[in-house]
């Protein structure tokens, strides 16, 4: 389905992405016990040479969500860390799995906070693929698109890129406050 140009997104469905994407990556990507920020970074440019991208789609939407992330030895050892796995026996096949697990869950959460406003949604398998190919993002015509910087602690930083493309105009009750209140206490059992 090709996105519509006309299409737009309104403050607070970006608001709750925003919030959605904050909340994804710091219950995916951050060791737990850990201090964890992630913020809007319109003007830094990612630096890391791979991403992996997933998607959730519903007839309203796609939205395509890029972690980025670098095969050096800091952020290999805390995806090894996140795995539970020695660094020693991380080799490039496991760290690479190791990346797009934490991507999985990072989208999985994405999905299911989406879920409460869009019943009918579904979600990709990641996809490794090279920095480059964010280029082609565009070509898209995302309604929104957004760059942000995940601190994730002990000297590790991401990026996560997410690109919202519509099908018709976007807008769902976001309220911060309830979503947070909702999930206060919360034992989810997969």
């Amino acid at each position: 389905m090709k996105a519509n140009a006309n299409a737009s997104v309104s403050q607070r469905a970006m608001a709750g992405f925003d919030h959605f994407v904050a909340q994804a990556a710091k219950s995916s990507l951050c060791l737990p016990g850990t201090e964890c920020s992630v913020l809007p970074a319109a003007d830094e440019a990612p630096r890391e040479r791979e991403v992996v991208m997933l998607t959730v789609s519903s007839y309203v939407f796609r939205a395509l969500l890029f972690v980025h992330f670098e095969r050096d030895a800091v952020t290999r050892a805390h995806f090894a860390a996140l795995a539970q796995t020695p660094v020693e026996s991380m080799s490039d096949e496991r760290y690479i799995d190791a990346v797009m697990e934490c991507g999985n869950l990072c989208c999985g959460a994405l999905n299911r906070d989406l879920a409460a406003f869009y019943p009918h949604i579904g979600m990709s398998t990641p996809c490794i693929l090279d920095r480059n190919c964010l280029a082609h993002v565009d070509g898209m015509h995302p309604a929104f698109h957004r760059r942000y910087r995940a601190e994730l602690g002990s000297g590790v930083a991401l990026h996560l890129t997410l690109a919202v493309c519509a099908f018709a105009d976007i807008d769902f009750p976001f309220e911060p406050r309830a979503v947070e209140e909702e999930s206060a206490g919360e034992l989810e059992m997969f």
